[in-house]
């Protein structure tokens, strides 16, 4: 019988080498009939006739002198080293995908030129391919153990075709939603913009020059009185605390409250006007930040603090008795100076304070009605006292903006020398700031706009003086600061001193003074990814899927298909005979009907194999059995 075999074997060798060698005189190759034959009889007789091999396994390895045998025989495992080295690649790029949006440091150092968007959706990239090379095992085990085990569903799983001809409308919705998870998690992971990361830096890094906190106007500011600098500090304060379309104010914020860059609403009765940044340091922030990056600085400075006198509050009738005769002294004196400004509805606004080089620390001011004595007045007025006292700012610096976003100040008077800017000082406020004052509070005279009961009149009226002393006082030294030079920039006014006559210098004075960095914080802002909990589920979805997919792959061990499971396989244990209904399809891969790939396990002494046949999807609904642990599968 094995002499028939081989001659068999042989002749059919043989006539599959003429089949080949067979050529026209166009060099085309032909097939005559008695090949065509011989091919036939060759396939049909090399098998049983219930289907099975007629050849035994023993003999097949009897031709390996004849044919070389080039498959690799295995045996299947519970999971592969691939599989164990699939998984870590994907866990450990979803530690780097939540490390590099969580951790601070990397963030915003990835947060430049979107380098963490670019670094994200490298390793979401990863971890997809990580997830697409461990399901298609788990979906054909599936498929083998409680599908159809139909052929066109593996070739579809294996090529991952989810339009692929005759593929069940399950297995078409699987794959097509692997195809789109990957796709979506790209998209989803860039709508968390809208984050920042912030890292603290020493300013000399970035800008070598200290940092100078004054009486400074803010950038693209100049004016010879104060006054654009008065409405340019006070506008965000005013558009914050306007009254609405229907005429209701807001109520009064939580205190401390800042507006602007460098007004400070510290409580109901008191507001300070603090110092700021030099403004050629923030132009010179503003340049170096990039769209969306931030500069916020922590510093101490010194704040113009006018407060509604308890003078005022605390004992009223001592208050007008003393402003009348204050009032009567001044109109006749050279001491004070008052100046009114009519607004032409019945009211004036009045402001007094000293005259000439005098103590400015006081003022008093009020909406008053038309061309009232001074013991009528006295209902009107109020005393605001100004003192420069210790504060802490914190400021927003944008490519586009400078804003003032935290602040407070402590009760603390600072000595002498540093008030020495409103109690002893020329400033000549009512020749500049009647017609600004009077546009800032008209509102509230009588009954008109707010009315003098409002809650803000007060709030506004510490807002006008705090602004008004320190935008006049910035801009009267502001010809000797434009050229600022901290080494050439020593002496102020000489009418400045200390109790024993030495002139003070800006600094001492309190007008101009650095900041070393040890005494300010500077966090450096970058745009990044928002740390959102749903961010983190975006990353984690594929490798716990992967994982899953995994595990559900262990526990189908049994199902008669291993990791090489695909065409080699297939053809290596198809018995040929079933290959007949699938003629037709050598070019296009597409069959008119659904056809079952049914495996069995053949097991025997010598040689251990998986047989595969392919059957119409009619005939019955036949099973192949399990693999058995341990073997060797040929």
């Amino acid at each position: 019988m094995t002499t028939a075999l081989r001659n068999s074997v042989a002749g059919g060798m043989y006539r599959h080498h003429a089949y080949y060698s067979s050529k026209n005189h166009r060099g085309n190759t032909t097939i005559d009939s008695d090949t065509s034959e011989d091919l036939l009889r060759d396939r049909r007789s090399s098998y049983s006739p219930h289907g099975g091999a007629s050849v035994s396994e023993t003999a097949i390895h009897r031709f390996s002198e004849d044919i070389p045998l080039l498959g690799k025989p295995a045996a299947k495992k519970r999971i592969y080293y691939m599989d164990i080295a699939t998984a870590d690649v994907s866990l450990v790029c979803l530690f780097l995908s939540i490390l590099v949006v969580a951790d601070e440091n990397i963030s915003w150092h990835l947060g430049v030129g979107n380098y963490q968007l670019i670094v994200i959706g490298f390793l979401l990239s990863i971890m997809s391919l990580c997830l697409s090379s461990v399901s298609p095992m788990l979906f054909v085990l599936l498929e083998a153990r409680f599908g159809d085990s139909i052929l066109q569903n593996y070739d579809a799983i294996l090529r991952n075709k989810p339009l692929a001809s005759k593929l069940g409308i399950v297995w078409r919705v699987v794959l097509i939603l692997m195809l789109a998870l990957p796709i979506g998690l790209s998209v989803a992971y860039k709508t968390f913009t809208g984050g920042h990361s912030s890292m603290k830096i020493n300013g000399l890094d970035y800008i070598p020059n200290t940092t100078w906190i004054g009486m400074w106007a803010p950038p693209g500011i100049t004016s010879d009185t104060g006054v654009s600098a008065f409405f340019n500090a006070t506008t965000a304060f005013r558009e914050a605390t306007a009254q609405d379309l229907n005429g209701t104010e807001p109520p009064l914020p939580t205190f401390p409250q800042p507006y602007g860059y460098n007004i400070l609403f510290l409580n109901e009765t008191s507001v300070a006007a603090l110092d700021t940044i030099r403004a050629e340091y923030v132009t010179a922030i503003q340049e170096l930040l990039a769209a969306g990056e931030e500069w916020s600085i922590t510093a101490p400075v010194t704040g113009t603090v006018a407060s509604l006198s308890s003078l005022r509050t605390g004992n009223r009738a001592h208050f007008e008795e003393s402003f009348i005769s204050f009032c009567e002294e001044g109109n006749v004196g050279n001491k004070t100076i008052y100046a009114n400004t009519e607004l032409y509805n019945y009211w004036e606004f009045s402001l007094a304070n000293g005259r000439m080089q005098s103590d400015q620390s006081w003022q008093i001011l009020g909406l008053v009605p038309t061309k009232a004595d001074c013991e009528e007045m006295s209902h009107y007025v109020n005393l605001y006292q100004v003192y420069r006292q210790r504060c802490w700012a914190t400021w927003s610096v944008t490519r586009g903006g400078f804003q003032l976003v935290e602040g407070s100040c402590d009760e603390t008077l600072l000595p002498f020398a540093q008030q020495q800017v409103t109690s002893w000082n020329v400033l000549a406020l009512q020749n500049w700031y009647m017609s600004p004052l009077a546009e800032m509070l008209i509102t509230f005279s009588g009954d008109n706009g707010r009315g003098n009961q409002s809650r803000w009149m007060t709030p506004y009226m510490a807002t006008s003086v705090a602004t008004m002393l320190w935008s006049r006082i910035a801009m009267q030294h502001q010809e000797k600061t434009m050229n600022f030079n901290s080494e050439n920039f020593k002496m102020s006014w000489n009418i400045w001193q200390t109790e024993n006559g030495t002139n003070l210098t800006y600094e001492e004075v309190g007008i101009h003074y650095p900041v070393d960095q040890d005494s300010q914080t500077i966090l450096y802002s970058r745009p990044t990814l928002r740390k959102s909990p749903w961010l983190y589920l975006v990353f984690v979805s594929q490798p716990v899927l992967a994982i899953f997919i995994l595990g559900f792959t262990v526990l189908l061990y049994s199902a008669p298909l291993g990791r090489g499971f695909g065409l080699v396989s297939i053809l290596s244990g198809i018995e040929p005979r079933s290959l007949s209904s699938l003629d037709g399809a050598s070019l296009s891969g597409e069959l008119t009907k659904s056809v079952k790939l049914i495996m069995r396990p053949m097991h025997a002494e010598e040689v251990s194999t998986i047989k595969y046949r392919v059957v119409p999807s009619s005939e019955g609904n036949e099973r192949g059995g399990d693999l058995a642990r341990n073997v060797v599968y040929h």
